[in-house]
């Protein structure tokens, strides 16, 4: 007899934006139908990359990247990690963004995964 694998537990972590490292959980996967990033990295065009972490851009994070962008007075690129990163880390991938929040409260989709 074999045990059937336990879905993994989801559950929200508030975002610390003055601590980057956030982490959803072990296995890398997200909740159905849930857009997640793991190891992403959020950039402005003055700032370049500011923080990295997981993030799951369908759960109530959207409210809270639209107050970041809307706080920074610019627009936030998340982009997957080696688009900020290794090589990338001084300049940022920005075209590559998987999605942009404004400070107009505007979400733009950019490159599926």
């Amino acid at each position: 007899m074999t045990k059937a694998k336990a879905k993994p537990k989801w559950e929200r972590t508030p975002i610390d934006f003055s601590r980057p490292g956030r982490y959803l959980n072990g296995t890398k996967r997200g909740p159905e139908g849930h857009v997640c990033v793991f190891n992403a990295n959020l950039c402005t065009k003055t700032e370049g990359k500011f923080w990295f972490g997981d993030l799951d851009l369908d759960s109530d994070e959207r409210d809270d990247l639209i107050a970041l962008a809307k706080a920074k007075g610019e627009d936030v690129y998340v982009l997957r990690e080696h688009d900020a990163r290794f090589m990338n880390e001084g300049s940022p991938r920005l075209e590559n963004a998987v999605r942009i929040y404004t400070p107009y409260g505007t979400v733009i989709d950019g490159k599926p995964s």
